[in-house]
């Protein structure tokens, strides 16, 4: 059971609308209607009160989350792969009605407290934890060509685009997987934009666990796998890839040196070649490490 509540949980000091939780519950209705051989990726609804802000889903178990998979090298490719071909489906079929979507995903205040943690917060002067070393070497990264304007392009391509409705959080931190299966919650930021971001966000959270992994191997295979379930579903990404692996780099870059670092960018030195492993993936480089 979730209830929403005028300050975020994990951010208190947030207080933003509670009418969050009619958008996650309205992207589960609309992804049932419009890509239901996906539906089971999202939990089952048991119940909505809107007035009280109430959403009964089905309870998950105990089963891991994908970032702590990925992280001990124990997530496997069919996983991703479904994940992929979850994502390109909704895309797919909401970008064919997107004018009939527009006007329920007014969720304008979420997507803007999203995106001003991704693409502006990190990026000005601050005071987020950061040791002075990463914080010296983040504005040394941060200076060079294109890097600033880059990350201003896919600002505005993130609130500008009405594309697709996306889930707008896939982190793997919310993705539960059930065997093989991948159970994607927590749609409170689901809007109509920019499909790239979705898939951005997904990739991601697979190639930041390079910076600590003693087989790249399983990543490149999980990555590889979540672009093959995504071509399935949606065809030939295009140039919405070279976006995609754009927002993944200004994502690894904002977990490193934001508010919501990730624990396994906890040390300065994994947090220093998470750094340059965003700008590779923001510049469209090489991404070993």
């Amino acid at each position: 059971m979730k209830q929403a509540r005028a300050a975020l949980e994990r951010f208190p000091e947030y207080q933003v609308t509670t009418e969050r939780i009619v958008f996650e519950a309205r992207y589960g209705e609309i992804v049932r209607g419009f890509a239901p051989g996906q539906a089971g990726v999202l939990p089952d609804l048991v119940f909505f009160d809107e007035p009280e802000r109430v959403l009964v889903m089905e309870d998950l178990g105990d089963a891991p989350r994908l970032d702590r998979l990925l992280a001990d090298e124990r997530a496997k490719p069919a996983t991703l792969a479904a994940l992929g071909e979850f994502l390109g489906a909704v895309h797919r079929a909401t970008g064919e009605a997107i004018q009939s979507l527009v006007p329920k995903f007014a969720n304008d205040e979420m997507r803007a407290l999203h995106g001003e943690h991704i693409f502006t917060l990190p990026y000005a002067p601050n005071d987020f934890p950061i040791e002075p070393r990463l914080r010296i070497l983040a504005d040394s990264v941060l200076a060079r060509p294109r890097v600033r304007e880059r990350i201003a392009e896919l600002r505005a391509r993130y609130y500008g685009a009405r594309e697709a409705l996306v889930h707008g959080d896939v982190q793997a931190g919310n993705v539960i997987v059930q065997g093989e299966r991948p159970r994607l919650v927590d749609a409170e930021i689901a809007h109509v934009g920019d499909p790239a971001f979705d898939l951005g966000q997904a990739l991601a959270h697979v190639h930041v666990h390079r910076v600590h992994a003693r087989d790249v191997a399983v990543l490149a295979a999980c990555e590889d796998a979540l672009l093959a379930g995504y071509r399935r579903a949606a065809g030939d990404p295009g140039a919405r890839l070279t976006d995609a692996r754009g927002y993944a780099g200004v994502e690894i870059l904002r977990r490193a040196i934001g508010a919501a670092r990730l624990s396994i960018l906890g040390t300065t030195a994994r947090a220093e070649r998470a750094l340059e492993l965003g700008v590779a993936l923001l510049s469209g480089g090489r991404t070993s490490l």
